[in-house]
């Protein structure tokens, strides 16, 4: 009998330096290699995640966080976009909290931080994300809308962020269900082109920096992107959620049965 084939050595990760240029060329690989942005750094290929996790933690290491309110507020200030995170709430739920059903995928996420003047009602924090809604069988719009707060965090004594959104809406409609809770997080990096968000729990989040032009213009496309209407019983004609995606939604599906049952 022929002897099969060896199998095919696994593609390593490139070296990249730890700067926010090499976050970017790996998250360049991952999006290469078939992946989507947003995406939760476990769910890629484990040579990116540890290449991702190793490259975050020298990144960190070398930054000399903000001491001073305004050393973080001006960096801050602008639009980002959601590259990746290590939180799998964050991953499903997305900032809006409208990923949260089973039958919804976050396809991608938009922060604005801004400066109004004192006294002004113009929200100086909003968070828009397109919502792949299985239910609804199309892309959906969600936005939160409130306020941030620089300040020292209780948790770690560090200078931090307070997101606090107070107004919610999918689909231009207002949202008054449970609002999502305020998220607390420190600069672990922040620069020109991107941000590393630690949340109070240890989770990261990192974003780039990009334009209010190149945002609409990137809604607009994933707004387009065709979604197929999920079945009662939960099958779909074309399944385009990403992998990391259909194993969060499994593993929700998991919890809700083992609730349902009563068995621990």
């Amino acid at each position: 009998a022929t002897a099969p084939p060896p199998a095919a050595a696994p593609r390593a990760a490139r070296e990249v330096p730890a700067t926010a240029e090499g976050v970017l060329s790996l998250v360049e690989e991952v999006v290469e290699r078939g992946g989507s942005v947003p995406f939760l750094v476990e769910y890629v290929e484990p040579e990116l995640a540890s290449a991702l996790t190793q490259t975050l933690e020298q990144l960190e290491g070398g930054f000399r966080a903000p001491s001073a309110e305004e050393e973080l507020r001006s960096p801050l200030l602008g639009f980002w976009k959601l590259l990746f995170t290590t939180s799998s709430s964050r991953a499903a739920s997305g900032g809006t909290g409208c990923g949260k059903p089973p039958a919804r995928t976050v396809l991608g996420s938009y922060q604005t931080f801004l400066s109004p003047p004192e006294g002004s009602e113009t929200p100086s924090l909003q968070t828009v994300e397109v919502v792949a809604d299985g239910e609804a069988g199309k892309a959906l719009l969600a936005a939160a809308k409130g306020d941030y707060y620089l300040g020292t965090l209780a948790s770690s004594g560090a200078l931090g962020v307070v997101e606090d959104h107070t107004r919610v809406e999918y689909d231009g409609a207002a949202r008054f269900e449970a609002q999502p809770p305020p998220c607390r997080w420190s600069a672990a990096f922040v620069g020109d082109t991107l941000r590393v968000s630690r949340e109070e729990n240890g989770a990261l989040s990192v974003y780039a920096k990009t334009e209010n032009g190149a945002v609409q213009e990137e809604i607009a496309k994933l707004l387009a992107t065709p979604i197929a209407v999920e079945d009662e019983a939960g099958g779909q004609g074309v399944d385009d959620r990403p992998m990391w995606q259909k194993r969060l939604d499994e593993e929700r599906r998991a919890d809700d049965d083992r609730l349902e049952s009563g068995i621990p």
